[in-house]
């Protein structure tokens, strides 16, 4: 490895390892492949029809006719490709990683298949190679050239996924409010807000102060949802473009604590077009609405595992946190037996009106069970989620539902929250904030309980 190996491409990387490796390094490697390739590809089945998690994805006659031989192909290539045909190599290796994201395998089973095939090659080069600094060296090549191609396809998995999550139709409808017309009025009014603002700083001399739209509410707000739910209209890149343009003027006024004379003018004028785009595209979408429940109003499961990868994206992507609240109603089964399942629903409405009034237009609700709820609030840590979810937990303790008979009920939550810390999938976190619930419920109930992740145990 040369000095400067860590600050060359993952390419060149790859081509100097290549290159690095003595002859007869790669021609054991080769002859591993060609002798035990084909256990190699048994094992790697065999391993993964017995993982419970890997086997449904796996279907015994296409494995058989198609997925024998390819894997058996792509392992010769990984070791029998020479430095100059290197981008043939990655670009393999992308290819792969595109088909897994679109089939949907889930990355930790890669990697499992992976670790399986490496151990079974390790294997084969203990029992080929008698010279022990010769083994060393073979085990170290072949843990390298997989480790790359993992690089490659990784990459090319991630960039898949978030194409498959932006391009499904029905995440664009995730994203509405209440109802469109309710989110329509919330989010001109919002935007309304960020435009007083911003002319009030004008007129007081206070560039300093000048807000951008992406840290206003309303921003907030398009990021989260509003972009996701315009998606595929002509207006969509015409807000966002306009936005963009608007901060960057904002952002370079705050810099330099100068306002253009013209600046008031331009302000203007992109707020009367931006209050008509959004207006125009509201209309547009006034009767979409689905993926709801349709006795509490707030989203159902349908598309929870999308809203959660969607933000692990966005925070991946953005360097930004975001943080998940499992909420159960505490004795809901007593509130059931003493007043009827009528007072049962409206007390799970009156949960869902409480949750709503307490997070943000960006935040997502579900009903996620029978008398649970849970809510993804984007771009919060651990600490300002926990804030939010007492807030919540406090509002419904201290206010009984008053119901039509005059008789009241006092209700009450347990919660737990997590918050993302490099996790690749939704199920991971909801355990996380579902192991947090079940100690809450250990520790009395009404009260939250905050986690943190811990690795999951393969």
């Amino acid at each position: 490895m040369s000095p400067a190996f860590m600050t060359l491409s993952p390419l060149d990387q790859m081509k100097e390892t290549i290159n690095e490796t003595p002859i007869h390094i790669r021609e054991i490697l080769r002859n591993v492949v060609t002798t035990s390739g084909q256990t190699c590809v048994s094992l790697f089945y065999s391993a993964l029809f017995q993982h419970e998690r890997a086997a449904i994805f796996l279907e015994k006659e296409t494995v058989e006719v198609k997925m024998r031989p390819q894997l058996l192909a792509w392992i010769q290539s990984l070791f029998f490709t020479d430095a100059d045909h290197v981008e043939e190599l990655s670009e393999l290796q992308c290819r792969i990683g595109t088909i897994h994201a679109q089939l949907e395998i889930p990355t930790d089973i890669v990697v499992y298949g992976l670790y399986i095939i490496k151990q079974a090659l390790i294997d084969g080069i203990k029992a080929s190679t008698p010279d022990k600094d010769d083994t060393i060296a073979a085990i170290i090549y072949l843990s390298t050239m997989m480790d790359f191609a993992f690089k490659f396809m990784i990459k090319a998995y991630d960039i898949n996924f978030r194409k498959k999550v932006e391009s499904d139709e029905a995440f664009r409808l995730v994203s509405l409010g209440h109802n469109i017309s309710y989110e329509k009025e919330t989010q001109i009014s919002t935007f309304s807000g960020w435009s007083t603002q911003a002319f009030y700083c004008l007129c007081k001399d206070h560039p300093e102060d000048l807000p951008t739209i992406a840290e206003s509410e309303f921003g907030l707000w398009l990021t989260h949802k509003g972009m996701s739910l315009f998606k595929g209209t002509h207006e969509a890149n015409q807000i966002q473009n306009k936005v963009r343009e608007l901060d960057t003027k904002i952002a370079a006024i705050r810099k330099t604590g100068l306002i253009p004379p013209e600046f008031p003018t331009e302000l203007h004028k992109a707020i009367t077009s931006l209050t008509f785009l959004i207006g125009r595209v509201f209309r547009h979408l006034e009767e979409v609405e689905n993926g709801r429940d349709p006795l509490t109003k707030v989203f159902n499961r349908r598309f929870l595992d999308v809203v959660i990868q969607n933000e692990i994206t966005f925070a991946l992507t953005h360097e930004k946190p975001f943080s998940l609240v499992i909420l159960d109603i505490d004795h809901f089964k007593k509130i059931n037996d003493q007043f009827g399942h009528l007072v049962g629903d409206e007390v799970l409405c009156f949960v869902a009106e409480i949750i709503a009034a307490n997070v943000r237009a960006n935040d997502f609700i579900f009903r996620y069970g029978g008398e649970e709820f849970l809510i993804v609030l984007t771009e919060i840590p651990l600490e300002d989620g926990l804030i939010c979810a007492e807030r919540i937990r406090t509002a419904l303790a201290e206010h009984p539902l008053t119901l039509s008979s005059s008789d009241q009920v006092q209700v009450t939550l347990s919660g737990g929250i997590t918050t993302f810390a490099g996790e690749t999938n939704a199920r991971l976190l909801i355990h996380q904030a579902d192991e947090a619930l079940y100690k809450a419920k250990s520790n009395g109930r009404n009260c939250i309980v905050a986690t943190h992740h811990t690795p999951e145990k393969v």
